[in-house]
């Protein structure tokens, strides 16, 4: 309903029907004397519009100049209806009584809105607003919203910025999350570049340090790739921060068991239940109660359009899924193929920045269930820093101060 059509409603309307006559010269009279028509339409031989009360009391007259034949009226609109419950006074009462109701929650706060969060749980914010006094039923006016927000700032460490808007009965907090620089690197501190696990290496690029190993060489876990130890011009030892990509191929093995004995959920039949929510009070609106178990459920609540925001009363909605469980025994084939989908997400997850070169997989139906085993040649970087304890003799080192190893 748009804003004119509300102020036509208050100020009382009046649906008229003309016949005969000269349409077109009652329109332009009215027009002329102006009488304001609106939602006209032709019904066969007659033409139906709308017009203000005031305006129908010239209607009689129009219609005799136009020679047209003006059909008994119809009023409508707030004035037409207090008039005729005029002597209904508890039903004024009432209604003055929900009028000031809403006014009196409308001073309060009923919902609390977060938004922009993305790695801050939700829950710390709102145990710290609800310390800050931004709680459901909390009173507007003791809110004071750009104090709630200096205060977020020195609590949430994660925030850059934080807004605090009272919007009638909502508080709407928008957050701003830093972006966290990377961890800076200690060069002051002698580190060496290490095998993750054992591999062939296929690529080497050294950024800083003294490479140990080269291209086509096998490497154990453990193993010095790359030393932070370094020999100078004058053949004096030297210690950095080592630094260096080393791809290589690596074996990876995974396995999957599936049982033939498979236990299964089955989507029996739905249920759906309302209700009314006034602050913590559940009104339910469906017949019926709550289905027995088992049951999948999934809530949705849902805002009341002007209400739900001057006051704590929302719709929710309870979708139930009613569950059966079934046993059911499965295949060696049907096995094996729900195993290649399980190793298959398992490879996603656990291969996940490698590059998969070879891939080599070997069934086996065992008593009660099918095992797939994958063996698998990867691609990846098993470089590792590691630090060099300044406790540890070095031969050959001259102990050099840890500021000389910085300017290298």
């Amino acid at each position: 309903m748009s804003v004119i059509s509300i102020i036509r409603f208050f100020r009382g309307t009046v649906r008229f029907a003309i016949r005969d006559g000269f349409l077109e010269r009652f329109i332009n009279l009215c027009a002329q004397n102006r009488v304001p028509i609106w939602d006209g339409r032709r019904e066969g031989d007659r033409y139906t519009a709308c017009t203000t009360l005031s305006g129908s009391r010239r209607l009689p007259e129009l219609a005799q100049k136009a020679g047209v034949i003006l059909e008994p009226v119809r009023p409508g609109g707030a004035p037409v209806l207090l008039r005729r419950y005029r002597k209904r006074t508890g039903l004024f009462a009432g209604a003055a009584l929900v009028a000031v109701g809403l006014m009196i929650l409308g001073c309060f706060i009923w919902q609390v809105d977060i938004q922009g969060l993305q790695t801050i749980p939700e829950e710390e914010v709102r145990d710290a607003l609800e310390e800050l006094g931004v709680r459901r039923g909390a009173l507007r006016r003791d809110i004071d919203a750009r104090q709630v927000e200096r205060m977020l700032m020195i609590r949430l460490d994660k925030a850059a910025w934080v807004a605090v808007n009272l919007r009638g009965s909502s508080a709407v907090v928008e957050i701003l999350e830093r972006v966290v620089p990377p961890e800076r690197v200690d060069d002051r501190v002698p580190h060496n570049v290490v095998a993750a696990k054992p591999g062939f290496i296929t690529y080497l690029e050294v950024y800083n340090g003294q490479p140990t190993v080269k291209v086509g060489d096998s490497v154990d876990a453990g193993e010095i790739l790359v030393s932070g130890i370094m020999e100078d011009k004058k053949g004096r030892n030297r210690t950095v921060h080592a630094r260096a990509k080393v791809m290589a191929q690596t074996r990876e093995e995974l396995r999957v068991e599936v049982p033939y004995l498979q236990e299964e959920q089955k989507v029996r039949g739905t249920a759906v239940r309302r209700y009314l929510d006034i602050l913590s009070v559940r009104i339910p609106l469906s017949l019926g109660g709550i289905p027995e178990e088992p049951w999948k459920v999934e809530r949705a609540v849902r805002n009341i359009p002007l209400v739900s925001r001057l006051a704590p009363i929302t719709w929710s909605r309870e979708g139930y899924l009613l569950l059966e469980t079934e046993t059911r025994t499965v295949t060696p084939q049907e096995a094996k193929a729900m195993a290649e989908e399980q190793l298959a997400a398992l490879e996603e997850k656990e291969f996940a920045g490698m590059t998969v070169l070879q891939r080599d997989l070997t069934g086996q139906e065992l008593g009660d269930r099918f095992l797939l085993e994958g063996v698998y040649l990867c691609q990846e970087d098993i470089s590792q820093e590691k630090e060099i304890l300044t406790g540890e003799e070095i031969p050959g080192l001259i102990a050099p101060p840890l500021t000389e190893s910085a300017t290298g």
